[in-house]
């Protein structure tokens, strides 16, 4: 999770520790030269000159980024925002291996010593994602690693209900209420963020039971999010119990898109 200010430059120094691919580190929101860019496309460059943040394996880049007033939170909205930064070797690939990160930006002079936003007790991010492990660079390591299949194995490769099982319906990448890690206070002030991921499918609808969260001026408990779109809200939760947190798209509830929240 990456912290900035409106006005300062972030710093991110990436090694490739990948036995054999290539893969960069590309940001949103924020200002950047072409080799901190993270992606490789013809834009009428040399080929020889053009540096675009892409590293191979075993090798560092350091990327630099500033962050504009732009990049920050807009007047009368919560004093900070999400973007996301992930790997832009090959998008689909990378981003279904895991590849992807929240990027927080509060704006100036409202962060505190730790680098949150004055006011604010605890963040929380949730990343809603259906990742499609077919088309993950590790799909023929974990088959060799986890099975006595490997994907030479043709007919399973292409079965249907072998490629219906690699969809992962997770919030964060865990299914099925295993998600750790929330716990909140009543009465703190929480800002959550949500991130949206992956595919046309990726139609979410996270839902807080028996608690709400301040959106966009509403008071609500269900809200939507599309495929790589990035929303903030404040929840100062009220009543104490464990309660379900979970995408209210019905077949994604029964694929596991769903977890549990604690308020103490």
């Amino acid at each position: 999770m990456i912290h900035a200010e409106v006005c300062d430059t972030i710093k991110v120094v990436f090694k490739n520790n990948s036995d054999e691919l290539d893969y960069s580190v590309h940001p949103h929101g924020v200002f950047y030269d072409k080799d901190s860019e993270g992606a490789e496309y013809n834009d009428g460059t040399s080929a020889n000159t053009k540096v675009d943040g892409i590293v191979a394996p075993g090798q560092t880049h350091t990327y630099n980024w500033s962050v504009p007033q732009r990049a920050g939170p807009e007047p009368n909205v919560p004093s900070s925002i999400i973007w996301r930064y992930h790997s832009h070797v090959d998008s689909p690939m990378d981003t279904n291996s895991g590849l992807v990160g929240p990027i927080v930006v509060t704006s100036n002079g409202m962060v505190d010593l730790n680098g949150r936003p004055i006011g604010v007790y605890r963040e929380m991010v949730s990343l809603f994602a259906v990742s499609d492990e077919n088309s993950s660079h590790y799909l023929c390591a974990n088959l060799e690693k986890f099975t006595d299949e490997t994907c030479d194995n043709e007919e399973l490769v292409g079965n249907d209900d072998f490629a219906e099982s690699n969809l992962m319906h997770g919030i964060n990448g865990f299914v099925y209420g295993n998600l750790p890690g929330q716990t909140v206070q009543k009465g703190e002030h929480v800002r959550w963020y949500l991130i949206g991921m992956e595919t046309e499918v990726d139609l979410h609808t996270p839902h807080w039971h028996e608690n709400t969260v301040l959106w966009n001026g509403m008071r609500v408990d269900v809200m939507e999010l599309m495929p790589a779109s990035l929303k903030t809200v404040d929840f100062i939760p009220d009543n104490i119990g464990t309660w379900m947190f979970h995408c209210h798209v019905n077949y994604h509830i029964t694929a596991g898109m769903m977890s549990l929240f604690k308020v103490i």
